[in-house]
């Protein structure tokens, strides 16, 4: 599979309407460089505004991508599937009629994968998650929800391994950081969970496990609320992981609050601070990422609140951008900057 492009295109596998009649490639469409985080090119739309598509983890822009699903009503990012291959298997055994949809047809054909074939003599329900992560061990949503459900039948041991193994697919993953880091606190291992607590508050929000779907929210019972929980236990912590002794997160943990629709943000105030302080330790991908949860939560916030902040799409991109070159992730930094360059209003108050 190819690596990940550095010029955007919202029909990455051209399996909607590829060519105009006379010829021409459709003009290509930014939406937004915060949601869906950049690196995720769809390429089939279900029809109520979200998406299938490929999704390149940070760092890892030269390797094969995943394939996500994007529930825009949850600001939600699903890394449903392992590679396209498997997403093939996983939508035909689900089908109760045995077939594939015409996009995902095409998108197997666009990008020269054999057509699937399963042994499976019954459908599998689009929510048995065991059964399914048989037919696609690497899927990152997969391994983390059987990890919930592990937990729930008292099989820590092998959850853990489960939820690791999603971090391993995907390292930005928050929903699989928030459940080692439940998991290792539930097994008195509170150290050692403050390094997975604190990854799921810097990681980019829309990977956090939730969905509009049902089939597509994890199903641990733990996971309500899970961003303030995360920053409580942090908060309760009395001895972190030696390693962020010294962390700009961890010594603004008692300062935050995750508050949401209010004027002014103490929470991105310090957020500003981290970035430079990550970037001058040389922690820059620690810097894209606290960088990133800026743009998330000011995303989330009325035009007014950015523009106190001064957070347009040139600005945010083009800081992104800096800061993705400075950790050595230059790929993804050209495809930030293509992007700015293709919006309609990059110094518009909206994200």
């Amino acid at each position: 599979m190819m690596p990940m492009p550095t010029v955007y295109d919202d029909d990455i596998l051209n399996v909607e309407d590829g060519f105009y009649p006379d010829g021409n490639v459709p003009t290509t469409t930014v939406y937004s460089i915060v949601y869906p985080p950049v690196g995720f090119f769809p390429f089939a739309a279900t029809g109520n505004g979200d998406f299938h598509g490929l999704y390149w983890p940070i760092g890892r822009e030269e390797g094969p991508p995943l394939v996500a699903y994007s529930s825009h009503d949850a600001y939600a990012l699903i890394p449903e599937y392992g590679d396209l291959a498997a997403a093939g298997r996983c939508r035909l055994a689900c089908d109760e009629d045995g077939d594939l949809s015409f996009e995902f047809k095409s998108a197997l054909d666009a990008a020269n994968v054999p057509q699937p074939t399963i042994d499976i003599s019954e459908v599998v329900a689009v929510d048995d998650h065991k059964q399914l992560l048989t037919l696609d061990p690497d899927s990152p949503f997969r391994n983390c929800a059987v990890a919930d459900l592990l937990i729930s039948e008292n099989e820590l041991d092998e959850a853990e391994a489960h939820y690791r193994k999603a971090i391993e697919l995907l390292p930005e993953y928050a929903a699989a950081h928030f459940g080692l880091g439940y998991l290792l606190r539930r097994t008195r291992r509170q150290s050692l969970a403050s390094i997975y607590l604190r990854k799921s508050l810097l990681c980019p929000l829309a990977f956090w496990g939730g969905c509009f779907w049902a089939d597509h929210i994890l199903p641990g019972s733990f996971r309500a609320d899970w961003a303030r929980k995360a920053l409580l236990w942090l908060k309760q912590l009395k001895e972190p992981d030696e390693s962020l002794r010294d962390d700009p997160f961890m010594q603004n943990v008692p300062m935050l609050t995750l508050d949401t629709g209010v004027a002014e943000s103490r929470d991105i105030e310090l957020s500003l601070v981290m970035v430079d302080d990550y970037h001058q330790r040389e922690q820059f991908l620690d810097a894209v990422f606290v960088w990133i949860t800026v743009g998330d939560r000011a995303a989330l916030e009325t035009t007014s609140f950015r523009e106190r902040y001064g957070l347009t799409p040139r600005v945010f991109g083009t800081r992104l951008a800096g800061l993705l070159r400075d950790a050595g992730i230059d790929r993804r930094a050209e495809l930030v900057e293509n992007m700015i360059s293709m919006m309609d209003k990059p110094d518009g108050l909206y994200l």
